[in-house]
């Protein structure tokens, strides 16, 4: 904890308005995540190239109607959202 609160901070990300576009990034990140999770299912998810369980046809539905590769921007957005907060 010491030498984390030693570390020097850049001043424009120690505002209210950083830590909400922080929370908004994370918020948006979750969405992103837990949508494609839903539509693709555990298995489409964490077993599918790896175990040979692949689906039939590419997955159409909301959210990757949106958006291609929701895991990745999700998880980006995740990723900077920390950063920032």
């Amino acid at each position: 904890m010491q030498a984390m609160m030693s570390q020097p901070k850049m001043e424009s990300l120690d505002t209210p308005a950083a830590r909400c576009l922080g929370l908004a990034l994370l918020g948006v990140g979750v969405v992103l995540v837990l949508s494609s999770f839903f539509a693709l299912g555990f298995t489409g998810t964490f077993l599918g190239d790896y175990f040979g369980i692949l689906k039939e046809a590419r997955v159409t539905v909301f959210p990757f109607s949106v958006l291609d590769n929701l895991m990745y921007w999700g998880s980006t957005a995740n990723y900077l959202g920390w950063a920032v907060l």
